[in-house]
């Protein structure tokens, strides 16, 4: 009979193994060593199997994460490594896993849930397409735009060099929107590396500015993707174009929070053009945790049009599936009350996905009329993005 339990240590190999064998990672690119070195940092804790017949047969993981968003931190963990032997699918395992997970974070007081993999697959779940992210396109043309880089010097990171990863450390932090990364994670990241030919990149100016890149040359070496900056944006940007000459590229793709950031002005500047695309499949444990913490951030970023508000509106946010209810009062602000709205909302969890996190306004996002629609579209969606050196 099947039996769900966390694993022991002992069955790690075992479980790599399994994983690899399922997902083959080296064909999509990763670090077999990152891989295997992320397993070993996770607790027991976070890790789910399903063992049947004396065998594990299908499993999961949840790494715990908190991400800093303008101020703000909410409390998650990214679900992945979902995957069930051949010999065992079609048995519901897939389904009775994920279902734990999501009710085991929630009562761990996550706020939210990540993941990657097919939308049709886990929106079931109620894990859908959130966050924004707009990547921006450099070309021959336009990185004339980034300006002089005669003085800009570019030092490749090869550890151990623990100043400079100091350095790379403290300008990732120093973004708007980051993961509270513990030090097993930067050691990961910038030392073993998530994919084969990841590189990290410095850049310094003759005045002491820095900045930096984690990047992905493609196979021809024509292009770049930019998978993680930080920095000076004013050295970041002859930085790029110092790579762009000195690596003879066609191409770079820099990805960045689809919100307003010091870095904004410079890509724009640089860049031939920019598409904004989720940044990743989100799914809402606690409505309230994510309005208490997110909506100050909102508040500011509206400034003055939610302080010209003349007359006050309420309306209760509910989770069909959950039957969470938080209400919104807009009073010359915004923020969350125990007192019934005026209106009500009541959206599936992959709605109240696209509402708090999609990429267009509610009014659009949902076909939302009326006054929920011009009060919402003051605040929502939240920012969300999540760097792909993050991502697992």
């Amino acid at each position: 009979m099947a039996k769900m339990r966390n694993p022991r240590r002992d069955e790690l190999d075992y479980l790599f193994n399994f994983s690899n064998r399922i997902f083959k990672y080296e064909r999509g690119g990763w670090n077999l060593t990152f891989v295997r070195g992320q397993l070993e940092a996770f607790s027991m804790d976070d890790i789910l199997v399903i063992e049947e017949d004396g065998r594990i047969v299908s499993g999961l993981y949840m790494k715990p994460y908190k991400v800093y968003i303008c101020g703000a931190v909410l409390e998650g963990a990214e679900v992945g490594g979902v995957a069930t032997d051949e010999r065992y699918r079609g048995r519901g395992f897939a389904s009775t896993i994920l279902r734990e997970a999501v009710r085991q974070m929630t009562a761990r007081g996550c706020d939210i849930s990540t993941l990657g993999g097919y939308r049709d697959r886990y929106a079931r779940w109620g894990w859908e397409h959130g966050g924004t992210t707009r990547t921006y396109t450099i070309t021959e043309r336009s990185v004339r735009y980034a300006g002089d880089h005669s003085g800009i010097e570019m030092t490749m990171y090869e550890p151990p060099d623990p100043t400079l990863k100091r350095k790379i450390i403290k300008a990732y932090e120093g973004q708007a929107i980051h993961m509270v990364r513990p030090k097993v994670d930067h050691d990961l990241t910038y030392d073993v590396k998530k994919f084969v030919g990841m590189e990290v990149w410095a850049f310094e100016s003759e005045e002491g500015g820095f900045a930096y890149m984690v990047a992905l040359r493609s196979q021809d070496g024509g292009s770049l993707s930019v998978l993680e900056h930080g920095g000076d944006p004013e050295v970041l940007a002859p930085g790029l174009r110092k790579a762009f000459e000195e690596w003879d590229l066609k191409e770079i793709r820099v990805p960045s929070p689809g919100i307003y950031t010091e870095f904004t002005p410079f890509l724009e500047q640089m860049s031939m053009s920019w598409v904004l695309h989720p940044s990743r499949q989100l799914n809402i444990l606690s409505l309230r945790g994510c309005l208490e913490k997110l909506l100050p951030v909102a508040e500011r970023m509206a400034g003055a049009v939610l302080e010209d508000i003349s007359k006050p509106y309420s309306v209760t946010l509910g989770v069909a599936e959950t039957g969470e209810r938080v209400t919104v009062l807009f009073d010359r602000g915004c923020e969350v009350t125990d007192e019934d709205g005026e209106e009500n909302l009541v959206l599936g969890r992959c709605q109240m996905v696209r509402l708090l996190f999609g990429q267009e306004r509610p009014s659009s996002a949902l076909g939302l009329s009326g006054r929920k629609a011009s009060y919402l579209d003051l605040v929502f969606p939240l920012p969300f993005h999540e760097w792909r050196t993050d991502t697992r």
